[in-house]
């Protein structure tokens, strides 16, 4: 790629993790007073209320690929994904959030190597910063109390990290067919198990519907729609960008909460910026 079109695929990368790292804020103040629960269910139908209307006036493409099925795969492995996270993080072990981000950038960073995708120096460089930025972003406050690390926090994280990679991977493969319908197919797939899941859990509840809740689930499909078309042209540097939500929800809680940015997550984000340099070049 020349320079103007891998600044491009920078450029729409960061906004999938501005996308991402705000839906994570949004749901995160949220917490406070609804149920983790309601905000995954809620949102997750929310985003597919969003793209209905829109894939009905699009229309079906021309020509049906069958690659497109792995837009419903990604939305199926983002919505179990996407709870374990939630899991994790309420268990609190210091093994929890810090390495997810990092983790789940690694499984499209190998599928790309392996399907031939070339890296220079500065790609190696740009990765590498980019992990320690997300894993640094990522890391528990100092100082604060910890629960009992419990093995199932590791393993929820674990899940949560490879759910979030092979969702990276399979809307991007999705996106080769057709970049719109595997997005939509990918939140309409979620949305009908998020419905399937408040029906079978009893939370078909008005407070599903809260504009706040929907706001996480229209972050999460602006993220993705970012994400998969700066994929299209360079799918391992596009993960690792992306990845870097934490240090977005961060600078949120910063700028919008005040709160305090510890030394740690201030390394995580100018790790974060030093990457995004990297892997523009």
């Amino acid at each position: 790629m020349d320079a103007t079109a891998t600044a491009w695929v920078m450029t729409t990368a960061v906004l999938a993790a501005v996308g991402w790292g705000t839906s994570d804020f949004l749901a995160g103040a949220l917490t406070r007073r609804v149920p983790l629960l309601t905000i995954l269910i809620g949102s997750q139908i929310a985003a597919m209320i969003l793209v209905l209307p829109v894939a009905v006036v699009r229309g079906l493409p021309p020509a049906w690929d069958a690659r497109l099925w792995l837009g419903a795969a990604a939305g199926l492995i983002g919505l179990p994904a996407m709870g374990l996270l939630y899991r994790a993080m309420r268990d609190g072990s210091p093994a929890v959030v810090a390495p997810v981000a990092a983790i789940a950038a690694l499984i499209p960073v190998g599928w790309g190597l392996l399907h031939g995708q070339r890296v220079g120096a500065f790609v190696v460089v740009g990765v590498a910063a980019g992990l320690a930025g997300a894993t640094m972003a990522s890391w528990p406050v100092p100082g604060l109390p910890r629960s009992r690390p419990r093995w199932p926090a590791a393993v929820c994280a674990l899940g949560a990290a490879v759910g979030f990679g092979a969702f990276f991977v399979l809307l991007h493969e999705a996106g080769e067919a057709d970049e719109f319908w595997a997005v939509a197919i990918a939140r309409i797939s979620a949305g009908v198990a998020a419905t399937a899941l408040a029906v079978l859990l009893g939370q078909c509840r008005p407070t599903l519907f809260q504009p706040k809740i929907f706001l996480v689930g229209a972050s999460d499909v602006g993220a993705d729609a970012a994400f998969i078309v700066a994929a299209a042209s360079a799918l391992a540097p596009t993960a690792v960008v992306a990845s870097l939500y934490p240090a977005v929800t961060l600078l949120l809680n910063r700028l919008v909460l005040r709160e305090r940015l510890h030394t740690i997550h201030l390394y995580g984000v100018v790790s974060a910026v030093f990457a995004v340099a990297c892997l523009a070049r």
